[in-house]
């Protein structure tokens, strides 16, 4: 059976998200459009306060969806193996157990990403190839969209850490994005040789030696993110989540901003309602929900990170997400294609090894 044709399970920690439940509910709600017919959704969390929301939602009898109960919740200050320890009956982490006993083929979590990311690489491991996961995310640009990673998973990610990400994300992008040959860029301060510091020098170097198991362009900069100048941006966690909250931030003060000068100003109402199907236009193709999931790539089982404060739609988006990562067989061309770069670049330090 080809993977299009076949049916999956994906599990839905109900718990850990900012709204509660019930918007996760409400996303679940939505996102049964999306799946196959014999594909379902296994909503993990406390079942005196998941059932009540299923009954007004409809769904407790629904043939694709099931409860799965787990008394505990991850909260968003608690600490990840501490959580890991203490919490073994929370939400999240039932969730992994089902993912990892077979139960399921996929978990999304709007919850606490230090424990996330933890307890995913105790509970499921990496992959061969892949010595830390990363979460990779897809975002707007000036025409289409284009992939970043990593998104916050691994704040101090060495060369080799950045490599296996810039190989992960090109396989997310041409899943994703249908991109044949995504362009793959580093992130850094500047364009010339030598410039970023001693890390991504080497990585720029390691990069380049992995050959054409991707399409490796060379340095960015931050905006030529935006341009249509490369497909995949690799960085950081620690800088990805600040370029994310940062942009997030802006775009929301800009979208404000027109908002009350709109109002305040009565010369511009006419002009204003005039372009309220372009600035509609502007907003869908920027708002987060259309992309509302971030893969935590590297895993030896897929796992799907939707914002803490993340929308129904979002949420929704994420449950899609995770769907189309089963459908395009990701984590199998993950381990083919990183087994393949990693020998490259092993070559490559030996070859430089011996000239030295």
């Amino acid at each position: 059976m080809s993977a299009g044709n076949r049916s999956y399970r994906i599990a839905v920690d109900c718990m850990g998200g900012d709204k509660g439940p019930a918007e996760v509910v409400s996303a679940v709600r939505l996102a049964l459009g999306d799946l196959g017919a014999n594909d379902k959704l296994v909503l993990v969390g406390r079942e005196t306060e998941l059932q009540p929301l299923l009954d007004k939602a409809r769904l407790a009898a629904h043939p694709q969806v099931e409860l799965r109960h787990a008394g505990e919740v991850i909260s968003m200050d608690d600490k990840p193996m501490q959580a890991i320890k203490s919490k073994k009956d929370a939400s999240m982490l039932r969730a992994f157990d089902m993912l990892k006993a077979g139960e399921v083929d996929a978990v999304v979590s709007t919850g606490n990403t230090k424990v996330l990311v933890g307890a995913g690489t105790l509970k499921l491991r990496t992959i061969e190839g892949a010595d830390r996961p990363t979460l990779v995310a897809i975002w707007p640009r000036r025409q289409g969209h284009f992939i970043m990673l990593d998104m916050g998973a691994n704040p101090d990610a060495t060369p080799e850490h950045l490599v296996h990400s810039a190989i992960l994300g090109s396989l997310y992008a041409r899943a994703t994005l249908g991109i044949d040959k995504p362009r793959v860029g580093l992130l850094t301060v500047g364009t010339e040789e030598g410039k970023g510091g001693e890390r991504i020098n080497r990585t720029h170097s390691h990069l380049k030696s992995v050959g054409d198991s991707i399409n490796y362009v060379g340095p960015v900069e931050g905006y030529d993110m935006f341009e249509d100048a490369v497909d995949v941006v690799v960085t950081d966690g620690f800088t990805g989540n600040i370029v994310l909250k940062t942009s997030e931030g802006l775009f929301a003060m800009i979208m404000d901003l027109v908002k009350v000068r709109l109002k305040r100003n009565p010369l511009y109402l006419i002009p204003g309602m005039l372009l309220v199907p372009l600035l509609r236009g502007v907003k869908s193709h920027m708002k987060p929900e259309a992309y509302g999931g971030a893969p935590l790539l590297g895993l030896s089982g897929l796992v799907i990170k939707a914002h803490g404060s993340a929308s129904a739609p979002a949420i929704a988006s994420a449950i899609r997400i995770g769907r189309n990562a089963l459908v395009a067989d990701l984590m199998d061309r993950m381990k083919a294609e990183l087994a393949v770069a990693n020998e490259k670049v092993r070559q490559a330090h030996h070859a430089a090894h011996k000239q030295g």
